[in-house]
């Protein structure tokens, strides 16, 4: 699933900075999740990415991203957001933005992943490791992504570490997916 050829094929088509996508499967504290995971999981799941989401657990990361690659992060100062979150670019142009949560501890990373909206999105990668939710499995999470199958979690949620208008954001989310050919399951 996680090849070198494959990733940097990947990074090249997502115009993602030189070395960038490599590096940061294999940093400790920092969780990739979202579209770019499941590019990496199937290259057609969302075609093309918008962004790319992760997680850090320390403000050292963000340094590292500028130093290495070139990426200006920038703090979103709004009342709506319970935790720290940045959004960096690489330079000018047509680059990827990358949007940063910056969490505390990995008990809290595994919170914010494992209290998504869909089944699809309860995956996050780190240090070259898969962490998913228990419930579903890794094998029917990566099937559901290569299927565009995306199944609503109808149990209760802790959102304590979402912006208020997660609601919001969800909405527009679930009708993103279904452009991007996903038939979303409630």
């Amino acid at each position: 699933m996680i090849n070198a050829p494959h990733l940097q094929t990947l990074a090249d088509s997502e115009r993602l900075p030189q070395g960038i996508l490599h590096w940061m499967i294999g940093v400790h504290d920092l969780y990739v999740y979202g579209g770019l995971l499941k590019r990496i999981i199937d290259e057609t799941s969302t075609v093309p990415l918008g962004d790319v989401d992760v997680i850090a657990l320390d403000e050292k990361i963000m340094q590292e991203m500028a130093k290495r690659f070139g990426i200006v992060f920038r703090k979103v100062y709004t009342t709506s957001t319970h935790i720290p979150y940045f959004i960096g670019k690489a330079g000018p142009g047509d680059n990827k933005i990358i949007h940063l949560v910056l969490l505390r501890s990995h008990e809290q990373a595994m919170r914010y992943i494992m209290n998504n909206q869909f089944d699809i999105d309860r995956l996050a990668l780190s240090n070259h490791h898969l962490f998913f939710d228990p419930k579903f499995g890794l094998d029917a999470i990566c099937n559901a992504i290569r299927g565009k199958r995306a199944t609503r979690i109808q149990e209760s949620r802790d959102m304590t570490l979402f912006a208020k208008n997660r609601q919001q954001i969800e909405r527009r989310y679930s009708m993103r997916l279904r452009l991007k050919g996903y038939s979303v399951i409630d």
